[in-house]
C-alpha cells in the first residue's frame, strides 16, 4: 500500500501516489466513500451523545464549546461550561459582562486570549448582527478567535451544513489511513490535509460525521495506544498495514529551547491587600492582571522606588522561592521577590497601571492559575516567617 510522499510533491494540481495513479482516481473515490461509511457506522455506538453543549445545541452554545475546546481536551472542558452558562446564558450577557468577570469565569482552563476574543465577538455580534449568529463559514472567520475548522464546526452542528473540520483528532486519523508524511507546519501538509479532510466530509449527514470522526480520533485511533486490532478502518489503513501507525502524524519540527528568568514581585499591604498590574494588550496574557516583576538587574528596594512605593515600613525577601517550569519552548527559572508592608494601601499610593486587591476578591479578578498560585504562595511564606 503506498505512502504519500508530500514532501516530493510541488503542485496539489498533479499530486500523484508514489505508484503513480492520478490522486482521486475512481477507486480512491470508492475508498474516500467507503471510510465516510465506516466512521458514520462506528458512531452509532461509539460517539459521545450526552456532552453538555451537544443538549440543545443552539449557536451561542456551540460557539462556546468550540472555543473552549481549542486545545483544551473535552473532560476539561465539560467541568466548565455548564458554570460558565449558567453565568451567561446568551450573547447578550456575555457582551454586558466585563472583562474581569469573564476572565474570572475562564479562570484555570488556560489560553486566556480565548476568553478575551469570546468577549470581543459578543460585543461585535450584539452591536453589528443583533444578537444573531452568522450562518457561513466566512461569516464566522472574520470574527475573533475563529478559524476555519472552528466555524465549520459551529454550522456543521447548528445548521448541518457541510462544512469540513481539521482539528488535531482528525488530522491523526487522515494522516494514519491515508499514509500523509509531510510535516504538519508546512503549507503543502496542511492543503492537502485539508483536500483530504473534504473529501470525506458527509453532504447530507455533517452534523454527525463530524462529531464521529472527531470523537474516533479521540476514543479509538489515539496519540498513544490506539485501537488498530478493533479499527474498522484497518484493512485500508495506510499507517496499519504497513505497520507505522506511531509515525503518523509526522512530528513538527520542534524549535530550540530557551532559557529565561524572571523575578515576580507579591506586594501586600497591611491587610494582605495585593498589588497587581495589568498587562500589555498583546502577548500570551494580554490585559490580564498580574503581579509586578522585578527586573532582572534591578535591587528590590530600587524596583519599589521605581514603581513610587516606599522603602520604608515594609519586609523585603528577595528570591524567596524558585520555580522552574516549561512554557512552549522556554524554560523558565521563576525567583520570587515578596514585600509586605505594615501601613494600609491608602497610605502607599496606587502606582501606573496597577490596583489594590483584597485577598479574598482575587478570584474574582480573572487571574491566570500560576498568577494566583504565586500569590498564595507569597502569603504562605509571610504566615510562617
Amino acid at each position: 500500500m503506498p505512502v504519500l510522499n508530500i514532501r516530493h510533491c510541488f503542485s496539489l494540481e498533479v499530486l500523484e501516489l508514489e505508484c503513480g495513479s492520478k490522486y482521486f482516481s475512481p477507486d480512491k473515490r470508492r475508498e474516500l466513500t467507503w471510510f465516510t461509511t465506516q466512521i458514520l457506522r462506528w458512531s452509532k455506538g461509539n460517539s459521545r451523545t450526552d456532552l453538555p453543549w451537544q443538549q440543545h445545541p443552539s449557536p451561542y452554545r456551540v460557539w462556546v464549546s468550540e472555543i473552549m475546546l481549542q486545545q483544551t481536551q473535552v473532560a476539561t472542558v465539560v467541568n466548565y461550561f455548564d458554570r460558565f452558562i449558567e453565568q451567561f446564558p446568551d450573547v447578550f450577557a456575555l457582551q454586558r459582562a466585563s472583562q474581569e468577570e469573564v476572565l474570572a469565569a475562564w479562570h484555570g482552563l488556560g489560553y486566556y486570549r480565548r476568553a478575551l476574543n469570546l468577549h470581543r465577538t459578543a460585543d461585535l455580534i450584539v452591536r453589528e448582527c443583533s444578537g444573531k449568529f452568522p450562518k457561513t463559514v466566512s461569516e464566522l472567520c472574520s470574527l475573533p478567535g475563529i478559524g476555519r475548522s472552528t466555524a465549520s464546526s459551529i454550522v456543521a452542528a447548528v445548521w448541518n451544513e457541510p462544512a469540513t473540520i481539521l482539528d488535531a483528532n482528525v488530522r491523526r486519523v487522515l494522516s494514519r489511513f491515508h499514509g500523509v508524511n509531510g510535516p504538519d507546519d508546512t503549507q503543502i501538509t496542511e492543503l492537502e490535509m485539508w483536500k483530504l479532510a473534504e473529501s470525506h466530509t458527509s453532504e447530507k449527514n455533517a452534523r454527525n460525521y463530524n462529531q464521529a470522526i472527531m470523537d474516533f480520533g479521540a476514543l479509538w485511533c489515539k496519540v498513544s495506544n490506539p485501537k488498530c486490532n478493533e479499527c474498522p478502518l484497518g484493512s485500508n489503513c495506510v499507517a496499519y498495514q504497513t505497520s507505522q501507525v506511531s509515525s503518523f502524524p509526522a512530528k513538527k519540527r520542534s524549535s530550540p529551547l530557551q532559557c529565561k528568568t524572571i523575578r515576580p514581585c507579591v506586594v501586600f499591604d497591611q491587610r494582605f491587600d495585593c498589588l497587581l498590574r495589568q498587562r500589555e494588550s498583546s502577548g500570551t496574557y494580554a490585559s490580564m492582571w498580574d503581579t509586578l516583576e522585578v527586573g532582572n538587574r534591578v535591587q528590590p528596594q530600587a524596583f519599589l522606588l521605581q514603581m513610587n512605593l516606599p522603602t520604608d515600613n515594609v519586609c523585603l525577601f528577595d528570591s524567596v522561592h524558585t520555580n522552574r517550569y516549561q512554557i512552549s519552548n522556554q524554560q523558565v527559572t521563576e525567583k520570587l521577590t515578596v514585600a509586605k508592608y505594615n501601613i494600609p494601601a491608602k497610605t502607599l499610593g496606587t502606582p501606573w497601571n496597577t490596583r489594590w486587591t483584597p485577598f479574598q476578591s482575587l478570584k474574582n479578578v480573572g487571574l491566570s492559575v500560576r498568577t494566583m498560585q504565586r500569590i498564595q504562595l507569597a502569603k504562605s511564606l509571610l504566615e510562617t516567617k
